[in-house]
């Protein structure tokens, strides 16, 4: 009985499948044809076979000796003859059950081709779910590909039928997939971290260049970015050729002839205003929440304005999706950990990091008169809201405090920043994917100079403290969308509306530092608003690749406002699979001005808004680039560039903000720049080796109307050769030695030619070279004449790996950093000697010396 049941089940179904078939038109039916080279009367001799329909034409009307090759795809029988008969004067016709080509006046159109759908999704972590940027999918017949955004999104057009697609992503293994095509198809790719992967230097994830001239720095992917054995992604920016990184400076960061203040780091979209810690020597970016830093400074897409010579573009983990995971450190610096893991698997995630200082108790065993503090917390919580939302709440904050004390003159500084951020990315459609945020930015600095002056009347010293506080707020709506029109094409657009309060002078003079800012005299805030947009398209032409958008703002400072518009243009072509030219032009603007105090020390640093009379500051940037990317792993970069500033700010000599802030826009004035050079790197990578050389020749200049005679002078970080050689080496499986050694030619600086006793009748100082007046006056006929020796220094160090238990392992770092002592690159003084009437440079100051340290790691 079953087996009759069913015999009677399969009929019913063939006669309704048959019964179908025969209700099917013929040109309607698929066709799937295996030959797919021949002459037309080959194929559809082969077609008429393979579809048991009989074809019928005329010898006259069709040349049946022409030779024809077919797509390899799925497609219906009336898509194949179309292809087949394409440019013949025929038309299609239906009869009696056969299929009849009948003699046309027009040409047979080819409308054979099957329909694009589009294979979207992202691309993610196996273990973590975390979302991998930069992976690449290929697929095709034509081996189209395309790139994950930052965010993991990815959208590639295929045509209808079979197809394959392949997935790969550095340091992981690749994957791929096989479907059939019918409609718009979502994939959410997972791949898995290959356990054998080596250690990746500072470099793109692949041969060609990111699209862009961005540099790819992963903080736990080399070991030439350890200071005092911390991990630091902002340190491998100085490995690379045009950048200067400069501990013991503001932000500790200097890029193509730029000041401090012409870089902005973005820390998951905010703005923050002084990246660093230990005045530069440490990043603010905790190396254990990382996810991936971009260094934009030869081209910038037309999303980033706001810095004239370099955008950082930071971003933290999302946190771990499916398993709880951590990581503690303890280095010479301080100590930090993360943590992070699902509060409901794949569906809401944590990531929670925080680093504390504690280097004083070495401080003060060196006796560099240094007290120093420091820490930073970073909470991050990401929520997926179904199969197209994802919401992030991300929130920073830092904090330094620092007191130097040398001779009679007392420093103290505290700085910090805080960030918080709400960011919604949705997928709109199979095409389409949008990133809106709300985000708050928030840095308040406090500079304190105190010094110890004898009293004229002999009773003691005296103290005079110079107090000041600054503070910076803004607030910012962002949108940006991406919308892939094909796999060659792509718009970007959104913009940003953005309100920012500033508070630069708030000001005391007293007997001892002010404890708050409220003991500080008010200023009135400057507040300026901006509405930002931008647009750019994305195309690929065989082996070209361009990049064309513009940046336009709309500035308000009260009364003055002012239209800014930044275009920007990038394209590169690819000479073969191992070469590659690139150009690029960068139009650049910034509103924001940094001044800083020359007579409160350290640190003592005030941001001004654009007004009528400083004007926002602008740039002009041509970069010519190749690229070598070999099959042995061994990449050549260089680039020629050429940059032109307009707006550049300096103090009016004589004036200082802290004295004259009531008029402050008097005490400053602007001018002009230029920086241009050559900048080149080799890096090469065996089994055991890696190494890599970069080397910087620039020109660096200013000019003032009312500095040097208004003649042209070299900046303060203007310095002609910069040189960097690192090197390791993998001693086995565990144990890893590393070498850098850096050289830069000398600082330029500015001597007195002469030298005044400085008389005063009003003070009655009637003998100004008297040990206890030493009133002087200084005169130099050119600025920035002279250079200091050029500084070098090498580090060393080594690391052990150990695996502790399972799903467990450590690293154990030990170094010594600035190896033979050398002095600091940036600090030096002049020194007068009476009896010789002489002035010398010294430049013995030395933040760390010769300076050992070791560092743990746990992963877990």
């Amino acid at each position: 009985m079953k087996k009759l049941f069913s015999t009677l089940l399969i009929l019913s179904v063939l006669f309704i499948t048959g019964a179908h078939a025969q209700n099917t038109p013929l040109l309607a039916r698929s066709c799937e044809l295996r030959t797919q080279k021949g002459t037309i009367r080959q194929l559809l001799d082969t077609l008429s076979r393979s579809t048991n329909i009989t074809i019928e034409w005329a010898a006259a009307s069709i040349d049946t000796g022409k030779m024809v090759a077919l797509a390899n795809a799925t497609l219906t029988l009336e898509q194949v003859l179309r292809q087949i008969l394409k440019g013949q004067f025929v038309s299609l016709a239906e009869k009696n059950g056969k299929i009849i080509l009948v003699p046309a006046a027009e040409p047979l159109a080819d409308n054979s081709h099957p329909p694009l759908f589009s294979v979207f999704g992202f691309v993610k972590d196996a273990a973590s779910k975390e979302p991998l940027s930069e992976a690449t999918v290929m697929g095709g017949t034509n081996y189209n590909g395309v790139r994950s955004n930052n965010h993991g999104y990815f959208t590639l057009l295929l045509p209808a039928g079979k197809e394959t697609v392949w997935i790969s992503y550095a340091g992981y293994k690749g994957a791929q997939l096989d479907f059939t095509l019918t409609a718009n198809k979502r994939i959410d790719i997972e791949l898995t971290p290959n356990s054998n992967m080596e250690e990746v230097t500072v470099a793109s994830r692949s041969g060609e260049q990111h699209p862009g001239g961005a540099s790819n720095l992963q903080a736990k992917e080399s070991a030439f970015n350890r200071i005092l054995g911390e991990p630091d992604a902002m340190y491998s920016t100085g490995l690379l050729p045009g950048v200067n990184l400069v501990p013991e400076s503001w932000n500790g960061l200097m890029v193509r002839g730029g000041s401090p203040d012409q870089n902005i780091l973005l820390l998951d979209g905010n703005p923050i205003f002084n990246p660093t810690h230990l005045l530069g020597t440490v990043s603010i970016i905790n190396p254990t929440s990382l996810k991936s830093f971009y260094l934009y400074k030869s081209s910038f897409p037309a999303r980033f304005g706001g810095a004239l010579s370099s955008v950082m573009d930071v971003s933290a983990k999302d946190g771990n999706m499916r398993q709880w995971k951590g990581e503690v450190n303890a280095g010479l610096l301080a100590g930090s950990f993360t943590l992070e893991g699902p509060l409901k698997k794949d569906r809401t995630a944590i990531m929670l990091a925080f680093r504390n200082s504690w280097i004083n108790p070495f401080l003060r065993l060196l006796k560099t008169g240094f007290d120093v503090r420091f820490y930073d917390a970073h909470f991050k919580l990401t929520q997926l809201l179904g199969a197209k939302d994802k919401l992030m709440i991300n929130a920073y904050a830092g904090h330094d405090k620092l007191n130097l004390l040398k001779d009679n003159i007392n420093n103290q500084q505290q700085w910090g920043n805080r960030a918080l951020s709400l960011t919604w990315n949705r997928v709109l459609g199979p095409r389409a994917f949008v990133n809106s945020s709300m985000n708050i930015s928030d840095y308040q600095n406090r500079a304190g100079f105190r010094y110890f002056m004898a009293d004229s009347s002999g009773t003691g010293p005296r103290n005079r403290a110079y107090n000041t506080f600054s503070s910076l707020q803004q607030y910012t709506l962002r949108t940006e969308a991406e919308w892939y029109t094909s796999n060659t094409v792509k718009y970007n657009f959104g913009g940003h509306l953005s309100f920012t309060r500033i508070r630069p002078f708030n000001t005391n003079v007293a007997a001892d530092f002010a404890d708050g800012a409220d003991e500080l005299r008010a200023f009135p805030p400057l507040n300026f608003a901006e509405l930002a947009l931008f647009y750019e398209n994305e195309i690929r032409m065989g082996r070209f690749f361009f990049r064309p958008g513009v940046y336009t703002s709309v500035y308000k400072y009260g009364s003055f406002r002012t239209l800014l518009l930044q275009p920007r243009f990038y394209a590169s072509y690819q000479l073969s699979n191992f070469h590659q030219l690139n150009v690029s032009y960068n139009r650049m603007a910034q509103n924001l001005h940094l001044v800083t105090n020359p007579y409160l020390g350290i640190n003592s640093d005030a941001w001004v808004p654009s007004t009528a009379l400083l004007k926002p500051e602008g740039s002009n940037l041509i970069n010519i680039g190749y690229r070598y990317s070999g099959p042995k792993k061994l990449v050549v970069t260089a680039e020629v560039y050429y940059k032109q500033m307009q707006r550049v700010t300096n103090y009016v000599d004589g004036k200082d903000l802290f004295l004259n802030n009531a008029d402050w826009e008097q005490s400053l004035q602007s001018g002009k720049g230029w920086s241009y050079g050559l900048e080149g790197m080799m890096q090469k990578k065996t089994p055991r080796w890696q190494a890599q050389l970069s080397y910087t020749l620039s020109w660096n200049q200013r000019q003032f109307r009312d500095i040097n005679g208004g003649r042209k002078f070299p900046f303060k970080y203007d310095r002609r050769h910069v040189l960097n050689l690192a090197a390791t080496y993998n001693a086995g499986s565990r144990w890893q030695c590393s070498m850098l050694w850096s050289f830069a030619t000398g600082d330029v600086y500015t001597l007195p030619d002469k030298i005044y006793a400085d008389f005063d009748v009003a003070q009655q100082i009637i003998d100004p070279l008297a040990p206890q007046e030493y009133r002087l006056i200084y005169y130099s006929s050119a600025v920035n004449q002279y250079r200091t020796r050029p500084y070098h220094r090498m580090d060393v160090s080594a690391a052990y790996r150990h695996q502790v238990i399972k799903k467990t392992h450590s690293l154990f770092t030990a170094g010594i950093y600035n190896v033979y002592g050398s002095p600091s690159q940036y600090v030096y003084d002049l020194e007068g000697r009476m009896g010789k009437k002489s002035l010398i440079v010294t430049s013995s100051y030395k933040f760390f010396g010769i300076t050992p340290y070791l560092s743990y790691s746990l992963i877990f």
